[in-house]
């Protein structure tokens, strides 16, 4: 139903408007023969009438015309007139429209806004006039003086404030014939909007149309996004190996009670515990009340990110230059490595059996290392190749010095000099490299991006972004109903392969542990667990939109995304998540007010990857993708959206603790 309140001066016009609705099949309600009406039938009205205005009635017959030289001189008494009226005539009014059947209604007051009956409308529209013109419109129609008809007019608004509470004014100043045709292409105006709109809330109701996350993030965690991106930064610009992300991880968790799971302990719910896979993932676990045979909620990411490691025999010298041999560690541009700024991380074991640890490039005082380039000035022939063959892997070869020692006059002097200050500063020769695990990763801390710096800059968000979001909420939680369970794990780049990969038996022995711990059958749990496997999504970036397929791709500030399948041509290497279990999570994650979008690694021919998913669902657990959007994945500086970054986050810890 559309409702139009039409208002105006008496004498103004608004008739003719009326009658144009009708011709539309429209009921038109004329609020002052309606209240006339009522003066002859509504006894309440009467009796209130009589005794506010007793000199309006002669011998308890009101007289009409002696209540309006009453009200049109004196402003209190109008006021008081119009407190009994409106409030008679809106409950007629309403009764009137909760009965009919029409689609178009037009209430016709004067009073449409100071009665409240504008509140009823979809549309309000002012009809004005000239004075002179409604003088003689009103001396014609009710047979009243020049005077009486000036009198009424001037009692009411003028047309400037009728105008000033309306949506629409209508100028009556030209002919008859010309009004009616102007009331019609009004009415016009006005219904061929309503038509459309009548299939809005449907349209909402069965069209997805998704909204940025800044249109649908609420002031609460608005803030808490900051705090919690201040927080991720931090710990993306301590932790730029796998090493580093362990021993982080565990430090904070002791500090919050996490213990180390020991066989033969006795876990009781409450209980927090942490396995440590060789120092290059690790495993952290909050007891539930829930038995473990009805399975766990476990987040499992990964902590390794591509990087160029030393070749075990890396150091040597060419034209009195020193350099570092690499060999790149997972999928990289290799162009991207070229005159990056690099610091150098890692552990040396030596034969004493110590073990040192070293980070070189990351303190302000410290040099920083780097791949050279080509001078674009003789690299004719170099821009003519395909960019996978313009640098080389072999030539990944870092740049280490250039000043031999004092008076040496030996042979390699550079390569002497430099193994001279690894010596001073770490007391290594150049054969503990063959027990070394070095790694030369981007230098520098995580920076914000942009002017409005709702983004992230740092090496490794893929996948530290989402090994932090799986890994704090354990910090914050209290007794959950399912275990929770997070999987730090390593060698994702290259397959998650060895022993600190998600297709070792780390996860089984430890989870074995834990059942036993708690009374519990490994493989039941494994049957009724539930993963997120919390793993980077490549943001749709517009300069190569066509990569991709736009509405099947997750982009930033959405939210997080939820991945039924990844994998490559085919959904090769992919878990591909049952309809059930994508219901669980948009269900759980819209019940919770977190913002998500889902999507897929680019067009089907295109490439793709994979995460740990698909070795999680080996294991018979229910498994589906979820993660941060990232610009740039792979580059030495990824970025992501903090609104991104904190959904993911929320996401996982209502998930632990559903």
């Amino acid at each position: 139903m559309t409702v139009i309140g039409i208002t105006g001066g008496t004498g103004s016009g608004k008739t003719t408007l009326l009658d144009a609705v009708k011709a539309q099949g429209g009921l038109c309600i004329d609020c002052d023969a309606l209240y006339h009406e009522l003066l002859d039938t509504d006894e309440v009205l009467l009796s209130q009438l009589s005794a506010e205005f007793p000199a309006a009635f002669d011998n308890g017959v009101l007289n009409r015309k002696s209540l309006g030289n009453l009200v049109f001189a004196d402003k209190a008494a109008l006021a008081a007139l119009n407190e009994i009226t409106h409030r008679v005539v809106c409950r007629e009014v309403r009764k009137i429209i909760s009965k009919t059947k029409r689609t178009l209604v037009a209430i016709e007051a004067i009073a449409l806004c100071e009665s409240g009956l504008n509140e009823l409308c979809d549309v309000t529209v002012a009809v004005t006039a000239p004075e002179e013109i409604r003088i003689g419109r009103l001396m014609e129609r009710d047979g009243i003086s020049r005077d009486y008809a000036k009198k009424r007019i001037r009692a009411q608004k003028s047309d400037a404030e009728f105008s000033a509470m309306s949506q629409y004014t209508l100028k009556n100043d030209a002919s008859g014939e010309a009004f009616i045709l102007e009331c019609k292409q009004f009415l016009k105006g006005v219904l061929h909007p309503m038509e459309e709109k009548k299939y809005d809330a449907l349209r909402n109701e069965l069209l997805f149309a998704p909204k940025n996350g800044y249109d649908r993030i609420s002031d609460e965690d608005l803030a808490a996004m900051e705090v919690y991106s201040k927080e991720y930064m931090d710990f993306i610009s301590a932790c730029k190996i796998e090493r580093e992300a362990v021993d982080w991880t565990i430090t904070e968790a002791e500090k919050h009670g996490f213990k180390a799971l020991v066989p033969g302990m006795q876990l009781k719910p409450g209980d927090k515990v942490y396995g440590n896979g060789h120092g290059k993932c690790v495993i952290f676990a909050v007891i539930g009340t829930e038995s473990l045979d009805q399975g766990t909620h476990i987040c499992a990411a990964h902590i390794d990110s591509p990087r160029l490691d030393l070749k075990p025999n890396p150091l040597y010298e060419d034209c009195e230059i020193a350099y570092f041999k690499t060999h790149y560690y997972g999928g990289i541009k290799k162009y991207q490595w070229t005159t990056t700024p690099l610091a150098l991380h890692g552990v040396i074991a030596k034969k004493d059996g110590s073990v040192i640890k070293v980070t070189v490039g990351e303190d302000p005082a410290d040099p920083i290392f780097c791949v050279t380039d080509l001078l674009v000035h003789l690299a004719a022939d170099q821009m003519k190749k395909p960019m996978a063959e313009g640098v080389t892997g072999e030539n990944l070869r870092v740049l280490l010095g250039s000043k031999p020692l004092p008076d040496d006059e030996g042979g390699d002097r550079i390569k002497f000099a430099i193994l001279c200050l690894l010596h001073e500063k770490y007391g290594i020769t150049e054969d503990d490299f063959l027990s070394a695990e070095l790694t030369m990763v981007p230098a520098g801390p995580a920076r914000d991006v942009g002017f409005d710096r709702s983004l992230i800059a740092a090496y490794g968000h893929d996948d530290r972004v989402c090994a932090y979001a799986a890994f704090k909420p354990l910090l914050e939680i209290g007794t959950l109903r399912k275990t929770a369970i997070c999987v730090l794990a390593d060698k994702e780049e290259i397959g998650s392969v060895g022993i600190s990969g998600m297709q070792s038996q780390y996860f089984e022995t430890f989870m074995h542990d834990l059942c036993k711990a708690t009374g519990s059958c490994m493989r039941r749990c494994f049957e009724g667990s539930f993963c997120l496997s919390a793993d980077v999504s490549n943001a749709f970036d517009p300069l190569y939109a066509e990569t991709c397929d736009k509405s099947n791709n997750t982009k930033i500030n959405y939210g997080t995304g939820i991945f039924k399948y990844t994998g490559a041509r085919g959904k090769s290497g992919s878990s591909d998540a049952a309809a059930e279990v994508m219901g669980y999570i948009r269900k759980l994650f819209s019940d919770h007010d977190v913002i998500w979008q889902t999507g897929e690694l680019g067009k089907v021919d295109q490439g793709g990857g994979g995460t740990v998913a698909c070795y999680m669902a080996n294991r018979n657990i229910e498994t589906v993708d979820a993660g941060v959007p990232v610009l740039s994945m792979h580059a030495p500086m990824e970025l992501v959206s903090k609104l991104d970054t904190f959904m993911t986050y929320k996401g996982m810890k209502v998930f632990y603790e559903d």
